[in-house]
């Protein structure tokens, strides 16, 4: 079996299970998010971030697995406006995740800091909801260029040929370490926060203590939110990266096949950050266990959806 026959199978396969279960996962973390319980501005940022995810994997990778194993069912290949849009929106999406988790990292780094001016940001629920409309936007603007720079070539969506096909690999992969640097800086900063803290005077009230903790574990949830996403975002640009200095590896079967690899983990950290925060935050897990308590006492154990088999309703 060669590699692009085992490429198709990974592609008709595993995205599906990706899509299914990260869909899931990002449904249960909107719901969790917009509990009164953690109505903080950084759940804001985790919550727009879980949304993207959700749009990521309901139109990038379903398109990208129609576009693959289904070629009777491709408009890419015949419309030249929906080509463009599909490459652009899925770079604009793609390119968000990694922004909204620097305002995460941003949003800790304030909330940690002494300075009551700059820790008073963290505290602005309004202006999270301002900073993610304005990433969305930047990241519209910056990518706009897409929807004149594509085209249809033998009935393959792609880049203009040339200049531009080389240029925008290297544009993604710097528009990608933006926010990595700034979420090294800040994360840096926010643990040098948390080691001059210990040496202050431990909270005494009970308010405080609840909030000490509630700040902990979204810290926690930060954390590994940032691991998973680096170490599995980052071959994909990588691949982009190669492909660009050696245009002559993109046509070999290896090339194919890896870079297949690397977007099903693009694909996959946006999937998996419910389960990794169900294991690893205690905070998020109670959410989880009071969401689904909500869930059941509403819609199966509530006497007023009882009904007869008449229709009857008790």
């Amino acid at each position: 079996m060669d590699l692009s026959t085992i490429s198709l199978l990974l592609n008709t396969y595993l995205i599906p299970l990706i899509v299914l279960f990260g869909t899931i996962g990002n449904i249960l973390s909107i719901l969790i998010f917009t509990r009164p319980s953690l109505r903080r501005s950084c759940s804001i940022y985790f919550l727009a971030s879980s949304i993207n995810g959700l749009a990521i994997l309901l139109f990038a990778a379903i398109l990208r697995w129609l576009s693959d194993g289904f070629l009777g069912i491709n408009p890419t290949t015949t419309s030249l406006i929906f080509c463009r849009l599909r490459l652009y929106s899925g770079f604009v999406i793609y390119n968000i995740a990694s922004s909204l988790t620097a305002c995460i990292t941003i949003d800790r780094y304030c909330s940690s800091c002494p300075n009551a001016i700059i820790r008073r940001f963290s505290s602005r629920i309004n202006l999270a909801y301002i900073v993610v409309l304005t990433v969305i936007l930047i990241t519209s603007l910056a990518y706009s260029h897409m929807l004149f720079k594509v085209t249809i070539i033998n009935f393959i969506c792609r880049l203009e040929p040339g200049f531009y096909a080389q240029f925008l690999p290297f544009f993604t992969t710097g528009y990608y370490f933006c926010p990595i640097i700034l979420i090294l800086v800040f994360g840096l900063g926010t643990i040098y926060n948390i080691r001059s803290q210990r040496r202050r005077i431990q909270p005494i009230t009970m308010l405080e203590r609840r909030t000490l903790r509630g700040d902990t574990q979204l810290l926690l949830l930060l954390l590994v939110h940032v691991i998973c996403y680096i170490s599995l975002a980052l071959p994909y640009h990588i691949s982009l990266v190669f492909g660009a200095i050696y245009p002559t590896l993109t046509v070999t079967e290896t090339f194919r096949f890896a870079q297949n690899l690397t977007l099903a983990a693009l694909n996959l950290s946006q999937a998996i950050n419910f389960y990794v925060f169900t294991l690893t935050a205690s905070l998020y897990r109670k959410e989880l266990v009071k969401l689904l308590q909500r869930m059941k006492t509403k819609y199966w154990t509530n006497p007023k959806n009882q009904r007869f088999p008449n229709g009857i309703t008790l």
